[in-house]
Order: C-alpha cells, then structure tokens, then sequence
C-alpha cells in the first residue's frame, strides 16, 4: 500500500481584464508547459499573521498530524486561530486546533491537515506570516483565451494541485 497523502487543491476562473494582461497570462501559463512546470501560491487570509521566530521544537515525522512549536514567551498567548495556514519545509499547512497559550518552556501544541509528508528536523523554521505551496496545474480549459460577447478576453477556469 503507497500512502500518497493528502494535497491541497483549488480551482479558479480569471476576472474580466485587458488584453494586455490576458497576453502576459498566456505567457505565464504556456510557460507552466502544462503539467510539468510548477508555480509558488499563497493563500489569502482574511487575517494575516505577523509570527517570526518559531521553529520545530521537536522533530516532525510523516504522517502526523500535530507538532509542538517553540519560539513564545513563556505562558505568552499564542495568537493562532483555527483555519490559519502555515508553511513547514514545503508542505502548506493549516489549523485545525492550537493551544490558546504557550506552556512554561515557550511550546505551542498545533494540530493541522493535511498530515506531514515527510520527516522534518527540529528547529526547522515555521512560517506564520507568508505561507505559501508549489503548485502545478492539473486541468484548464486552455491556454490561450476567448473573447466574451463584449469582446474582452476570458482565459476560463483552471484547476491545481499541491506538487507532492
């Protein structure tokens, strides 16, 4: 059995926009190769997260699904919310319950999805404040655009997958 794990996904469609831009968007997109080439996504969040300074505080292994993160004030509240994303090595990562506060040795308990893919080494970095995911695309409706009624360019929708 091949544990593939699990991988972010999402789908957009692209705004109503200039031919000037819908060129470069072409470009980009060609440049992509299909499904060969990668592209760096980062999330939007309502709120973001100003978090510096935190790393593993012990090892991370594959498959699991919580890690303790070290860099707080002893007892300092931890300022992590549910449904926030987070970046650990590659993967990108979001909340699913954290720790309100950090314990006495500065360690915040953080449970996410989707589970680690890999093993990661204590003190590694977590960033907070700008996560981001690779990305490939996996299905679009094509690679150049379309003119709508008005005559204004519609790339159409496209679908990506978290490079795993």
């Amino acid at each position: 059995m091949v544990d593939t794990a699990a991988q972010w996904a999402f789908e957009w469609s692209w705004p109503i926009m200039s031919h000037v831009k819908a060129e470069a968007l072409t470009g980009w997109l060609l440049s992509l190769k299909g499904q060969i080439g990668t592209f760096t996504y980062r999330p939007r969040q309502a709120l973001t997260s100003g978090l510096t300074g935190r790393t593993l505080a012990i090892q991370g292994y594959a498959s699991n699904d919580a890690i303790s993160v070290a860099g707080w004030a002893a007892n300092a509240s931890s300022g992590l919310r549910a449904g926030q994303f987070f970046q650990l090595g590659k993967q990108l990562l979001r909340i699913v319950d954290a720790n309100a506060g950090a314990d006495a040795n500065g360690r915040v308990t953080i449970s996410f999805e989707p589970s680690l893919r890999a093993n990661i080494a204590a003190a590694t970095p977590v960033n907070f404040a700008s996560p981001a995911g690779e990305f490939r695309l996996s299905i679009s409706d094509g690679y150049g655009y379309t003119l709508d009624p008005n005559k204004l360019p519609d790339l159409g929708s496209f679908t990506a997958r978290e490079v795993i």
